[in-house]
């Protein structure tokens, strides 16, 4: 059975890094601007649940076209990470300009 399609999408604009290099554990927040002019953020942890549930897809904008995230899985924890992560190593965290800002 295919997974329904997202009720939103949402372009990520920044990211509030945590300090951490476990990969698990850099990503505390992200956020962006809806299509309405709202600011939303969200903790990384509620960003997968809206993943997982499939009512939300999540995406940063690169050179080269939107970028999805995705959820992975390492020793258990899961954590969001860009699709192309394994040729573009820290994607989520270079693509957003606002890297490390307080955003929302």
């Amino acid at each position: 059975m295919a997974k329904p399609r997202p009720y939103r999408r949402r372009a990520v604009t920044f990211v509030n890094r945590a300090y951490s290099k476990d990969p698990r554990e850099r990503v505390a927040t992200i956020g962006g601007v809806q299509a309405d002019r709202l600011h939303w953020k969200l903790s990384q942890d509620a960003a997968i649940k809206l993943i997982e549930a499939g009512s939300d897809e999540f995406y940063v904008v690169a050179s080269d076209g939107a970028v999805k995230l995705v959820v992975l899985t390492h020793g258990g924890e899961k954590y969001l990470q860009t699709e192309r992560e394994k040729t573009h190593p820290d994607d989520l965290l270079t693509l957003c300009p606002m890297l490390g800002r307080s955003g929302v």
